[in-house]
């Protein structure tokens, strides 16, 4: 069972093995704040996991990633979990199926980047 501790920390999940976009993304992180890279919902371990993280980032582009939009339906459908989900890049046709499935927000690589100050910020609570 988790601590308060460990509920506390500022911790999110990014979906991808993009070494150049993970790297991007571990540069604008924040002091406080722990990236938790994977490429697998089971890297992460049992589904409480996912709950003590803020956000999660999926990279829709990533070859490596065998299903993302099964991913967001996995997360919300089987294990009814609320985490804002954002997702980098994909095509029109695999943001309408993780739109369909629940995924919050969809953002090109480069805007997801830019965006991050405000992510962190949003989930600092």
């Amino acid at each position: 069972m988790p601590s308060i501790t460990d509920r506390m920390r500022k911790r999110f999940i990014v979906v991808s093995s993009d070494g150049d976009l993970n790297g991007a993304i571990a540069a604008a992180v924040p002091a406080g704040w722990e990236m938790v890279a994977v490429t697998d919902l089971e890297d992460l371990g049992a589904w409480q996991e996912i709950l003590l993280h803020r956000f999660l980032l999926l990279n829709l582009d990533d070859a490596v990633v065998e299903d993302p939009v099964g991913l967001v339906d996995t997360i919300r459908r089987e294990y009814q979990l609320n985490i804002a989900i954002f997702c980098i890049g994909g095509d029109q046709g695999q943001r309408d199926r993780a739109r369909m499935a629940r995924a919050d927000r969809f953002f090109g690589r480069e805007e997801t980047l830019a965006r991050l100050p405000e992510f962190f910020a949003q989930f600092g609570w």
